[in-house]
């Protein structure tokens, strides 16, 4: 356990994939998954990651030999997080297991913009209402290349946010998005792109991952045209977003495509694996459950309910299992009504002004892409200073979840699920399950 001589070449294999936070005490595999360090890990860890070969680093602190092994047992426990093979019940001295608690980071660990809110498909569910022509919060101003540069250099040096996704709308109709991810990559940000894909050529693939681009979330509504474009409401959209998978994969960069669970697709979601797998020849996918608001909130057939999303989600899951392939799934559900933790689909709380930093096309900072209040505007005010302001600190603290969610042991986990979707459907189904009191819309208006 003490042979050190394999760290200099797996710092070297890592660097590019990891970033350490002393602000927070954070280790973050890019893009968003995090543990805790002790103040000793991160001196290491910044120490190496900054280029210090492992035999500089022991002459310092001494070559002890219960201090090597404390050093030798935190490093594999470093590279086993990296791999994803952590096991919190090994009971090794490098691993302290703790009850996760609301405040786990103090700054955002993945960002956000939506440089455009304009969009060339009309989705029926789209949060920002048909067409994508409007902020959720009502502004349809656009930033100019100069304000979203000078935003992203903020969100790398105020934020210390190692990593950055460009949305929408549909992110390709601004002509300057290759010099936006050449930018954000030039900052060191690990650099992601969530689109449609239907205005990706080959050349423009290769452009953007010339500038920067690290990976891709191409948006998949169904593994037919049929379905696909019942959503998209686009003719020929289907085979132009796998036209773009496609594009994509042959540059070499992360893939996968993401789908948004709601009435119009839930059938064919059980059969997405294998599409994933035979068609696409991806290695993983991502869902997440439709949100009503924007168009979705005014077609209120399209929703799902948590009370029934359980038993589909352990259906792809399972199939997913099956078929060898990854099934990401992004959408805090009541661990009451469904817990995603049991089923292996990991711990899923609501992001808003929680890990996550969403900055609208107009510079407004908003909880969650899909809301529509802000909480700031990046272009007016300081970044900390909004990240840090009792509104932002209201929505950490989950505030508008059911009043009797706070007094659940696993509130802390699961955060009560999302508000959006009680403010738009209600809380009826924890009222008949738990037999909570009714809350009305009144609620939501504090």
């Amino acid at each position: 356990m003490s042979d050190l001589t394999w760290v200099d070449e797996f710092i070297a294999s890592i660097r590019p994939y990891v970033y350490v936070r002393e602000a927070d005490s954070l280790i973050i595999k890019r893009p968003n998954v995090a543990q805790r360090l002790n103040p000793t890990g991160v001196r290491i860890l910044t120490s190496l990651l900054g280029g210090r070969r492992i035999a500089d680093l022991l002459d310092e602190v001494g070559r002890d030999p219960g201090r090597v092994r404390d050093i030798a047992v935190f490093l594999w426990e470093v590279k086993r997080f990296m791999e994803g093979t952590v096991d919190e019940l090994a009971h090794t001295s490098g691993v302290e297991v703790q009850p996760f608690r609301l405040g786990f980071s103090r700054l955002p660990i993945l960002s956000e913009i939506a440089l455009t809110y304009r969009c060339n498909l009309r989705c029926t569910f789209c949060y920002a209402g048909c067409n994508c022509t409007a902020n959720p919060a009502g502004d349809d101003r656009e930033m100019t290349t100069a304000d979203v540069r000078d935003v992203l250099r903020r969100i790398a040096s105020d934020a210390e946010v190692p990593s950055v996704s460009f949305t929408g709308g549909e992110a390709t109709l601004r002509s300057d998005l290759p010099e936006l991810v050449g930018y954000a990559h030039d900052l060191g940000m690990r650099v992601n792109l969530i689109t449609n894909g239907t205005r990706i050529t080959a050349v423009g693939a290769e452009e953007l991952v010339a500038a920067g681009l690290d990976s891709v979330q191409v948006s998949l509504e169904g593994v037919t045209a049929e379905v696909h474009e019942r959503i998209t409401r686009v003719r020929r959209s289907f085979e132009r977003t796998i036209a773009a998978v496609h594009h994509f994969k042959a540059t070499g960069i992360h893939v996968h495509t993401n789908t948004t669970i709601n009435r119009d697709n839930v059938a064919e979601c059980r059969v997405m694996p294998g599409f994933v797998e035979e068609v696409l020849g991806l290695s993983k996918f991502s869902m997440n459950l439709v949100i009503p608001t924007g168009s979705a909130a005014v077609d209120g057939r399209l929703a799902v309910r948590y009370d029934e999303i359980g038993p589909v989600l352990v259906a792809i899951a399972a199939e997913a299992r099956r078929r060898g392939v990854e099934f990401m799934w992004y959408s805090p559900t009541p661990m009451c009504l469904f817990n995603p933790v049991v089923h292996g689909l990991g711990n899923k709380g609501c992001a808003a002004c929680d890990g996550l930093l969403s900055i609208a096309a107009n510079g407004d900072v908003l909880p969650c892409a899909s809301y529509d209040e802000r909480v700031g505007n990046v272009l007016e005010q300081d970044l900390l200073e909004i990240w840090r302001s009792p509104r932002a600190e209201q929505f950490r603290e989950k505030f508008l979840s059911h009043p009797e969610c706070r007094m659940c042991d696993h509130f802390q986990v699961c955060n009560g699920a999302c508000p959006l979707y009680w403010r738009q459907l209600g809380f009826d189904e924890l009222c008949s399950v738990r037999g909570f009191q009714r809350v009305g819309q009144e609620h939501f208006e504090q």
